[in-house]
């Protein structure tokens, strides 16, 4: 359960990133690019997030084994 709980935040602080960033290159540069980088970053968070959470929840003897 703390491993789902563990995706679920982090991907929630992932994806305002991707949307930021989204945001911010489409205000400077150009839409098109903004949706690009935003749609890269919206897919490569979901992985991303799934090794935080794995990090973060992962147990202490594995951690220390590895």
């Amino acid at each position: 359960m703390a491993l789902i709980v563990a995706y679920f935040i982090t991907l929630i602080v992932t994806q305002s990133i991707s949307i930021g960033v989204g945001l911010a290159i489409d205000r400077y540069y150009s839409s098109y690019a903004g949706l690009m980088v935003f749609l890269a970053l919206y897919f490569l968070m979901f992985w991303v997030s799934w090794q935080i959470a794995m990090r973060a929840t992962a147990p202490k003897e594995a951690a220390k084994s590895a």
